[in-house]
């Protein structure tokens, strides 16, 4: 379970190179971030959260 406090310390990462205006270290924790959620215990609900959201993007566009 190193992915949780992995994610947390990359998005506080994130969040502290964004506002220094650090690309390369944005960058860096960005990808780490994004690595840390994809193994994480989470990464089923965020695929499934992203299903649902674009079925509900599709559905909308094909209104009648």
């Amino acid at each position: 379970m190193i992915s949780i406090p992995l994610v947390l310390l990359a998005g506080l990462g994130t969040y502290v190179s964004w506002r220094m205006d650090s690309r390369p270290a944005l960058l860096v924790c960005a990808l780490v971030c994004g690595y840390a959620l994809a193994t994480s215990p989470l990464s089923n609900a965020i695929d499934a959260f992203g299903t649902g959201f674009g079925n509900a993007l599709s559905n909308a566009s094909h209104t009648k």
